[in-house]
């Protein structure tokens, strides 16, 4: 037993020295790792700092001196988040310290933790007592907590204390601002300046006073003042450029970005630079300096090539550039909205929403994201998906005017002139002066009649943008309402002096020209346009519309098939060009004409689709359906071919789950159509899911309430979910003009019965 108890003893023995053994290099380690933090610190290197000062705290978790030394490295590099918590922890370790609870008591403020801020800055005082800044660390708390008497008094104390710093001065002076009284607030930016006149913070502090009250003179002094005290001073230099800049003297800032771009460490100097070249149309000078920033190793390189790709002017150089950022950094969100943009402008309809979701999926809650999600829709005309698209950009960011800008477009494209009014007005409470959001509201005053509320908005843009042929195409509008022709034939053509194919100055001009008997201008105007601009669609359809109206059915024809090309999902395409083709009696003719184009061509899915839809308005449902399946061989995405094969196949027997399959691709592609949503519905009513079926169903009849069609199938998904009295007033609005549509005997019958129940 007893050399049982004696080995015992001896391992305990052991194991105490061996601890302490540790304990010792522990010690010896953690301290070894701080001091080459230091050194690392003393090099500016900060990332290597952050290295060691967070090997000596896994040494020792309670070593506040490594974690305030940690904080104070996070933020060098940029990191608040993890500086904000070492610095808490730094202080919680370190109470005595007073420079500790001042650095915690600085970031509790910068996140608005006043109260919190307040506790640490009188932990502070209690370790040293006569710590100014700990003074004006309490005075900045009272200041957040709206406590401004008690603010304006600590820091008047704090000056009392030390009469010789200029700092606190200037921190008075912000502080008398708050409350409103610019007096005492000029007095002690002044004596901020006197007290230290070597202060480049005092100095652009009473500029900033002066700037704010509106002595743009003043300012400009005291900014010149700094400058010649530190002639390359990162600050000073940056303030004067954005002062001239904001002053409208743009010119006169060069000088002084140049010394941000040369004494800035990092490219950012260089990136403003290049920024203000782009703004004075000096491209070529602002890609030099791009090109040079985006072949470096600065963090910043990726920003500079997404800049460049801005300005190449071809979307396929663009696209090259962006995805070089891509293959390096794959959830660069502002990267990915850069390709969805650049997609969209080379027409990639089906790509460019996928890259707007991935930088959504990187960044999610990136209000950008979603706002150029919601552009890229916009422009594709999937108006209700780009609605909602903008709403959430919205909730992420209640200050972005611009959405609320395309929200009111598309509410006004929409005809809802209520809720366009709306979002426009907000947006100019957002930002006071918005051009665009002015803009609108004359647009819907027009639209509401009233031009007496859209003149005095007008002028006053007119007098600001007298070039916009935006301003001046409405302008015109508001001629035709005042009946004065000759001042919106005027106003149309300062339109298309600045641009010959704005579409609505060009369609305004052009109906003048008709109505005055003057076809050859009207097409003359148009043949220009199109000349100008061959590939865009708005003057495309406008160029139809045009030639229709002119008996030129080839004209119209042409103008058609390129709008279908650019566009293969655009369903009004398709249906203005077989309108065309019924009015003329030409369908054999057409048919064979485009079955021809389409063995020429033969994975053109437009082409192909084209010979479907004129097989089908002969009634050769067979020989469509055929085609319909060959164009989804193609392209499996391809709207309307699908939309259209669903319905065949919902009216001739075939598979409703196929149908259901085909219906949803074309929902995917056009959300917004009402003949997609109509099939959809349908599909769901054939698979005998009622419910469902009702939803995409109301879509249909909301935007076209006067389709017999839609309202039919409403009405017997209504019935056929058992709610009687919600089904018979669209069953007897779509009967109301007889029975010359699809499913009629049906809808026919279902109302019978349902009013045979009811009486």
């Amino acid at each position: 037993m007893f050399k049982k108890s004696a080995g015992i003893v001896g391992l305990v023995v052991v194991g105490a020295l061996f601890l302490s053994g540790c304990s010792k290099n522990r010690e010896t380690a953690k301290r070894e790792f701080v001091r080459s933090g230091d050194g690392y610190v003393a090099q500016k290197k900060y990332s290597e700092a952050i290295i060691q000062y967070r090997n000596a705290v896994q040494q020792d978790p309670k070593f506040g001196e490594a974690r305030l030394k940690l904080a104070d490295s996070y933020l060098q590099v940029g990191d608040f988040g993890n500086a904000y918590r070492e610095s808490i922890r730094a202080a919680d370790l370190l109470p005595g310290d007073a420079n500790a609870q001042l650095k915690a008591g600085e970031m509790l403020l910068s996140v608005r933790k006043f109260e919190d801020a307040m506790v640490k800055a009188d932990k502070a005082l209690a370790a040293a007592p006569n710590l100014i800044e700990a003074q004006i660390l309490r005075a900045n708390a009272y200041a957040g907590l709206n406590k401004l008497d008690d603010a304006v008094a600590e820091m008047e104390d704090a000056i009392s204390k030390a009469p010789d710093r200029s700092q606190t001065y200037a921190r008075l002076g912000a502080l008398q601002m708050v409350r409103g009284d610019r007096e005492l607030a000029e007095k002690a930016f002044k004596k901020a300046v006197d007290t230290d006149p070597q202060s480049i913070p005092a100095r652009l502090a009473l500029a900033n006073f002066y700037l704010v009250a509106g002595f743009k003179a003043d300012a400009e002094a005291q900014l010149k003042g700094a400058l010649k005290v530190a002639p390359r001073n990162l600050l000073a230099n940056r303030v004067m450029a954005y002062f001239y800049y904001g002053t409208g003297r743009a010119a006169e800032s060069e000088p002084f970005l140049k010394v941000v771009a040369d004494v800035t460490p990092d490219a950012s100097g260089r990136l403003a630079l290049a920024d203000y070249y782009v703004s004075r149309q000096r491209k070529d000078e602002a890609r030099q300096l791009l090109e040079v920033i985006a072949k470096s190793e600065d963090g910043l390189a990726a920003t500079a090539s997404l800049r460049l790709a801005s300005l190449t002017g071809d979307p396929n150089l663009s696209l090259e550039l962006v995805e070089g950022v891509l293959r390096k950094q794959p959830k660069n969100a502002d990267a990915l909205m850069a390709k969805a943009q650049i997609l969209t402008a080379k027409g990639s309809r089906n790509e460019a929403p996928s890259a707007a979701r991935a930088a959504i999926a990187a960044q999610p809650q990136s209000a950008q994201a979603r706002f150029t999600l919601g552009r890229v829709l916009a422009l594709q005309h999937e108006n209700d998906a780009a609605i909602t698209a903008f709403n959430e950009a919205i909730q992420l960011n209640p200050r972005l005017a611009a959405a609320e800008v395309e929200l009111a477009k598309l509410h006004l494209l929409a005809g809802r002139l209520k809720e366009a009014e709306q979002f426009a007005t907000s947006a100019l409470s957002k930002v006071p002066g918005l051009a665009e959001a002015q803009l609108l509201l004359a647009r819907i005053s027009l639209r509401k009649g009233e031009p007496e509320k859209a003149e005095p908005r007008l002028k006053a843009l007119i007098a600001a943008f007298p070039d916009s042929p935006g301003i001046q195409s409405q302008i015109g509008m508001l001629e035709l309402q005042k009946r004065n022709r000759a001042g919106a034939r005027a106003a149309f053509g300062r339109a298309l002096a600045q641009d010959p194919t704005y579409g609505e100055a060009l369609g305004g001009v052009i109906q003048m020209d008709l109505q005055d008997k003057r076809p050859d201008a009207a097409k003359a105007r148009l043949e220009e346009a199109l000349r100008l601009k061959p590939r865009d669609e708005e003057v495309l359809r406008l160029a139809a519309r045009t030639y229709v109206n002119l008996r030129d059915v080839a004209g119209a024809e042409r103008v058609l098939r390129q709008a279908i090309d650019l566009d293969p999902n655009g369903i009004e395409g398709y249906a203005m060009l077989g309108r065309l083709y019924a009015s003329e009696r030409r369908l054999p003719e057409a048919t064979a004409q485009f079955q021809t184009l389409a063995e020429r061509r033969p994975k053109s899915v437009s082409a192909h689709t084209l010979v479907a839809m004129l097989l089908e308005m002969q009634n050769k449902t067979a020989e469509a359906r055929a085609k319909y399946e060959q164009v989804m061989q193609l392209d499996s995405h391809a709207a309307v071919a699908a939309n259209n094969l669903a319905m065949i196949y919902l009216g001739t027997g075939g598979n409703p789950e196929v149908a259901l399959q085909l219906a949803q691709t074309a929902k995917s592609q056009l959300p917004d159509n009402p003949d997609v949503n109509d099939t959809l519905g349908w599909a769901y009513y054939k698979k005998g899911m009622f419910s469902r079926a009702i939803v995409p169903l109301k879509e249909s009849v909301a935007k076209n309430p006067g389709n017999p069609g839609y309202l039919a199938h409403l009405g017997l998904a209504y019935a056929k979910n058992g709610q009687l009295d919600e089904a018979r007033e669209p069953l007897k609005r779509a009967l109301a003009n007889g029975q010359n549509f699809p499913d009629a005997k049906e809808a026919s019958d279902t109302f019978a019965s349902i009013s045979k129940r009811s009486s």
